[in-house]
């Protein structure tokens, strides 16, 4: 099981980042975790098809998080695809997404695989499903919309990604985290619905988190200046995410 970082960058984007979004890939069918910036360019770069592409899951519909998606829908039916494609949002956009998914003209390119769109309720934690030794499940995020982070659980590793939030108490009272991927909006000035580093080194329990990758990241933010001030044992844990950085889990 392997994470790709296909883009690191805060609402506003950066000079040499993408919006954030993430590929879980698993031997049961990769997952993209909202879709930023070029997601085709992207897949190319790392050497993989758009068909390797099983589901969707947005975190939250704000812009910067799903206008990927035409543009991901378009190179799938350019490759051919005949596999249906999973995409879930919470419940309450469910009927939105549909909406937009009929503004694109599906039909007229026509696509030839099937496009089903499952909700959940962000509210609730829960299981959106499990193949084999892997697991995925949603929890609810602090953000000020409807907005959820992610759970992967495969083989005994543990990888929680934040979503834009403010420090979250669900993740602060998980029992063990492997990987940790957080949202840091800013290094320590405050920012309404979103994460500080200064927050997230000092909210956690960094015993029981084995790495922290930061992103949603600003340009020109003081982030290793403030690495620096930060007691060892958990800054040594921190490091900023590069866009394509692959990580296996």
């Amino acid at each position: 099981m392997e994470l790709i970082l296909m883009g690191t960058a805060c609402a506003s984007s950066g000079r040499d980042r993408d919006n954030t979004y993430l590929l879980v890939r698993d031997t049961s069918g990769s997952t993209l975790i909202d879709i930023g910036g070029n997601p085709l360019g992207k897949l190319k770069t790392l050497g993989l098809s758009t068909h390797e592409v099983k589901r969707v899951v947005f975190t939250h519909v704000h812009i910067d998080h799903i206008y990927g998606l035409p543009s991901l829908l378009w190179g799938m039916w350019i490759d051919g695809r005949e596999d249906p494609l999973e995409i879930y949002c919470d419940e309450s956009e469910k009927e939105w997404l549909q909406n937009w998914l009929e503004l694109m003209k599906l039909t007229k390119w026509p696509i030839a695989f099937e496009i089903s769109v499952q909700s959940f309720q962000w509210e609730k934690p829960a299981l959106l499903w499990k193949e084999g030794e892997t697991a995925l499940s949603v929890f609810p995020s602090r953000h000020g919309v409807a907005a959820v982070g992610i759970q992967v659980e495969c083989g005994g590793t543990v990888f929680v990604y934040s979503t834009d939030t403010m420090p979250n108490p669900l993740i602060r009272d998980m029992d063990r985290i492997d990987l940790l991927v957080h949202e840091s909006t800013t290094a320590e000035r405050s920012l309404a619905m979103h994460s500080t580093l200064r927050d997230i080194a000092g909210y956690y329990d960094w015993s029981k988190i084995g790495r922290g990758i930061l992103v949603h990241l600003t340009d020109d933010e003081p982030y290793e200046d403030l690495l620096k001030e930060i007691p060892e044992p958990v800054s040594s844990k921190i490091s900023l995410g590069r866009e394509l950085e692959r990580i296996p889990l």
